[in-house]
Parts: structure tokens; sequence; C-alpha cells
């Protein structure tokens, strides 16, 4: 292979004869400069040379948003993406617009119309099929850029464990899992042993962990609102149902029978103390409403509930960030129907007319929170971000023994009810008897095998390695040891899985460059059925055809990235378009959009082409075709 490589490279077009000399930009310190090496190697296959600039970040961050000196580049983004609506990329005035995207390109003003269409769609499946479209026309019309990679995080468990599915994630399994036998170091069946550092508050308004808030808080109680691992809203949580009464009032119908666990004080608990079931109501806690309390089965959870959820999280007496609810324009309980109630939406409540906001679902899956206990009969007025009035919520409530307790002693609704924890050493939840019993991962009734989790505090990774292979605990996350992970991966006592985090690396294309952009953009090819693109787009588009995205996982990464496709995050799978135009390498569809149909060529190997684009002599891509086939045909065999 290397004397194929040595052979084709000294035969490649040079700067003086290439098509086009372009310069790609990345930043050093990881392994874009090696996906950088690759695509300048596959492009040499057109006649295209690259430069390469490997830039210390600062100096590229400048590029990407100041000075846009780049044919191409190579970005990743992580984090966010918990909606399709990336407009602060894919739009002309967005803040992280590196592609020199505007209104003028063709179909770049029907981009921004689209994108801002979908921010006015509610129907969650309307508005799937509307990002669809966008997606398409993004990628088939415009193509900014080359999706590259999503990194896959990693889990592990021992194989005895069964239902778990890390794509749902650990809390939504739960009701799916149990054992089917002992595992090394395992005491007990009913019984699942996890790490997790010390925490500092259970009250979810306030919580400072990621991780405890999403182990822990959601075990304790339920979201309002589920959502799949892709965010597809579903009818399997405290809310069963809505209904879009008009494009800015939606009713929600929440689930029947079910109920606040006990109220208990677990804050003197430990080990030795006797079973939850023995607390007497006296010892139960009291809410700041008329001393009420809950024994399980006394105090429902209603729309009222909802609603003051929300409320708090858009109250500044309470939340610490309101920006996420100020669409809520108003908020009430069913006049008829306590277990519904109803929102009123304004997207912009700083203009006078009426605007839907759509991401509304990303904001209804709060732990909701107990209006019985937390909230109180003081008829001091407070206000929403959203200006709606609040009864019963005052400057010091928070400071009030409830709330204080609330943070150590939270009771919910959910799978499990806090026993007792000990600094430093553990925490312990027991199966809550009275769950709603739906699992989220199919809406089928189920119930709880696991009866206890305790909760380790293992703050070092290290650590808690060791102590999941000593078979002290059932779970562990993977991410940080891959070469542990690739041998529990061979080893049958293992089941190691993996799932899509909130990231994508991708090659982008500067639109206002010569070559594969600038005036070319608003040159139309003339070929039958190939009217609607242009020039700059055909150039973009073989270019996407011809870098083997296969090859650079395989040879960077053991093949264990996932290969994206669309302009959004994988990890959006309801929003994610799976059956968009996919540039897997295709070096007859690259020299076709070049401007040869090359079937046409290896058959008849003539004159100069009289198709669109006639970008180099018909010689040329005949010597390009024969060395490629050659070296890939090589590559293969020494793959397998």
């Amino acid at each position: 292979m290397v004397l194929i490589s040595q052979i084709y490279f000294s035969q490649s077009a040079s700067s003086e004869t290439a098509l086009a000399d372009l310069v790609l930009r990345t930043n050093g310190g990881g392994v874009r400069p090696n996906y950088a090496w690759f695509i300048a190697k596959d492009l040499r296959y057109l006649g295209i040379e690259v430069t390469i600039r490997v830039d210390e970040w600062t100096q590229f961050y400048g590029a990407l948003l100041e000075t846009h000196d780049y044919d191409m580049g190579i970005v990743g983004l992580s984090g966010g993406g918990d909606t399709p609506d990336m407009r602060n990329l894919y739009t002309e005035n967005g803040n992280l617009n590196v592609f020199g995207l505007d209104r003028e390109i063709p179909y770049g003003n029907l981009s921004e119309i689209m994108q801002e269409e979908g921010m006015m769609i509610l129907d969650p499946v309307l508005r799937q099929q509307h990002y669809y479209e966008w997606e398409q026309l993004m990628m088939n019309r415009i193509v900014p850029m080359l999706p590259l990679f999503t990194t896959p995080a990693y889990t592990g468990t021992w194989s005895n464990l069964q239902g778990y599915q890390a794509t749902w994630g650990f809390t939504d399994s739960l009701p799916y899992m149990f054992f089917d036998g002992y595992h090394d170091g395992q005491e007990s069946l009913d019984e699942f042993n996890i790490a997790d550092t010390n925490w500092g508050e259970l009250n979810p308004m306030f919580i400072d962990s990621y991780e405890f808030y999403h182990i822990v808080g959601h075990l304790l109680n339920e979201e309002l609102v589920e959502l799949s691992p892709g965010l597809e809203p579903l009818k399997t949580g405290l809310v069963t149902d809505w209904q879009f009464i008009s494009d800015s009032h939606i009713k929600f119908f929440m689930r029947d029978n079910v109920f606040w666990n006990p109220s208990y004080n677990v804050t003197e608990r430990d080990e030795f103390s006797p079973s939850l079931e023995t607390i007497s109501q006296i010892d139960l806690m009291q809410g700041l409403k008329n001393n009420e309390f809950s024994d399980g089965t006394n105090q429902q959870v209603t729309a009222k509930d909802a609603v003051f959820t929300l409320l708090l999280w858009s109250n500044l007496l309470i939340s610490e960030d309101t920006s996420y609810h100020k669409w809520i324009s108003n908020i009430y309980v069913d006049p008829t129907d306590p277990l519904a109630f109803h929102v009123y939406i304004d997207g912009d409540p700083a203009t006078p007319q009426i605007e839907p906001f759509v991401d509304i679902w990303e904001s209804l899956n709060w732990i909701i929170m107990p209006e019985f206990f937390l909230n109180s009969t003081d008829s001091t007025v407070s206000y929403t971000s959203g200006g709606i009035k609040c009864t019963g919520l005052y400057e010091e409530m928070i400071n009030t023994p409830q709330w204080r307790a609330y943070s150590t002693s939270q009771f919910g609704c959910g799978k499990y009810m806090l026993d007792y924890f000990i600094k430093n050493e553990q925490t312990v939840l027991r199966a809550n008897p009275n769950w709603k019993g739906v699992g989220a991962i199919d809406g089928t009734n189920q119930d709880l095998d696991i009866q206890t989790i305790i909760v380790k505090v293992i703050p070092d990774q290290a650590k808690e390695l060791a102590h999941f292979l000593k078979g002290e605990l059932d779970w562990i996350g993977l991410s940080s040891f891959p070469a542990i992970r690739k041998i529990m991966e061979k080893e049958p006592r293992f089941n190691v899985q993996d799932f899509l985090t909130k990231s994508m690396s991708f090659l982008f294309f500067n639109l206002q460059r010569p070559f594969i952009g600038g005036v070319d953009n608003f040159v139309y090819l003339d070929e039958p059925g190939l009217e609607e693109y242009t020039k700059a787009c055909a150039i973009r588009k073989a270019i996407c055809y011809i870098i083997d995205r296969e090859e650079i996982n395989d040879r960077i990464h053991n093949g264990e990235y996932i290969v994206c496709n669309s302009v959004l995050y994988p990890y959006l799978g309801f929003y994610y378009y799976n059956d968009i135009i996919k540039y897997n390498y295709d070096l007859y569809a690259a020299l076709f959009w070049l401007g040869y149909p090359f079937p046409d060529i290896i058959t008849h190997s003539t004159t100069s082409s009289t198709n669109a684009v006639s970008l180099v002599n018909s010689l040329s891509i005949v010597f390009f075709v024969s060395i490629i086939i050659s070296y890939k045909k090589r590559k293969q065999k020494i793959n397998t």
C-alpha cells in the first residue's frame, strides 16, 4: 500500500496544474489534523491540492468567526443539541456561522424561512417531517458541510443483568431490569449497586450534580413529560396526552391514580433503622399548606402540581434561570378537570403579537414538585418571567423548614424512595410499591424487580472501575477506559453498550470563496435534470463523495465512531433524518458532479466533456481513475 501511495502521489497534480489549491484549517491537540491529512489525500484524486494549516486554538477560533480566511475547515461541536433549532450555526446572522451562509446564496433564503417555520410548528410529528425536509435541502441543494463523526459513550454491566439499554439510560431501563443469576462478588439479586460523588442537594431546583440529578433525582421523582433518547415527546410519563387548541394554546392531560410517596424524614436514619413502613404518621414531614402530609395514598399527583412546578421554574424567587420559560404567557388548572391544565404560549413576549414557540417539549420534562408541601397559603403576589401572577410564593419561602428539609429528605412519586444516606459512604433507595407502573421504553405495564439501589460514594473513576471489576458495582461508565473496555467486550462475563453523545465533527466549506463557492454559487448547471444545482454546489458534492469517511474512521478510530450524515447531531434521533442523501465514498458520483458522467468516460475515454462543469480533460480523469481503482483494490485486500 505504501508503494502504491508513493506512485500515486508522485504522479498527482502539482499546485501549478491542479484544478484548485484550497486551504484547509483546523486546530491541533487532537485528531482533526489527522482528518485533514486523509481529506487532502482523497481530494488529490480529483486533482485538488490542499494546503493544511494547523493553528493554535485562539488563532483558529479567530479565523472561524472573524477573518474567515480559509476555503475549508474542520471543527467539532459538543453540548447543547437538545433541539433541532440550530440557527446560531445555520443562519446568516448566527454567531457560529462558519460557512459564510447568507440569504443570497441559492436556497439560503428558503433554508432560513424553513428554520423560522420550524419554530412555529407545535405538533411534534409535523415538526419532525418539516425538519426532515430542511435537512434534505441543506445537504442536497446547499451542501455547506460534510458531516464527519459523533463520539459514542460506553457503559459496562455484568452479563447476568437483563433489560438494561444504554441508549435509554439507567433510570428508564430500571423497570425492565433483572438479574438472571449471580455475577462475581454479587450478594443479592434484588439489589443494584452504582457509584457517584457526594451530593449537596436533592431538591431538583437547586441540584448541583448533573450525574446525581439523573441517577437519584429521576429515581425519586417523575418527569412531567417524558422524552425518548431522540427527544421525541412520549405519552408514558405523568402527562399522557395533549390537545392543540390553537397554535398558542395546549391542553395537557395527566395520568390518574398517581400518588406522592410518604413524606418521610430520613435525616436521622441509617442502616440499622427499622424499615420505612414502620414510620408512623406523626413522624411524617408536614408541608406549608395547612400542615398537610403524605402517607403514600392520600395526596394525589394532579394538574396543580404540574402548574406549580412550571411556575417555580419561571419565577425569579425560586429559579436560577427563568429564561427557559419566558414562553409561558398563561398557565392554569382546567376548571372542570383536576387532571388537566392549560398552557398559553408566546414565543416572544417582548412583541405585542403572539408568536408560537415549539421548543416547549424540552422545557416540560422537569421533575414534578409537590405543591401541597412546598407552596404556602401566603397571599403575597409574585410574577414569573412571562408575567404570570403567582400566589403563595414569597421571597423567604426557600428558607422555610419545608424547603430545607426537601433538600435532604426529598420525597416524590418516582420509582424509588429515599431510605437513608451516610455522607462520604452511600445513599440507599427502596422501591416504591405505588409507582405508576408504566415503562418509558415501550409504554407497557412494568414492575420493579430491583428492590434496592445503593449509590456508593466513589469520586475517583479508577477506584470505581476497580470496585466494578471486583463485582461490588453492577454498572460502570467506560468512556474513560478504552483499553479496559476493549478487553471487556471480549469477555462473556460483561456486557458493553454504547450510546450517542451530544457531539459532531464536520468539514465545512467557506461558501464565499472561489471554486467551492463565490460567483459559482449563482452559475446553474444546464444538464437535463440538474438545472436546480449550481456549479459551486456540484463541486462541493464532488468533494463530499471523494472523501472516504469509513477509511478515516477505521484508521483513526478503529471504526468505533459513528459516521454522521445530517446537519443535526445524530443524538437528536427524533429529528435526525436518517434517510437523507448520504455522501458515502463514491468515485463515480464524485466524478459525475465534477463534470464527467463516469460510465461514458470509462467506456469511450474520448474527447473533452460537454457536461455541466467541464473542469478537467478526459485523459486526466482516466489516469486518476486507473490509479484510484488500483489503490482501492489493494487497500481492500489488506484490510481483509
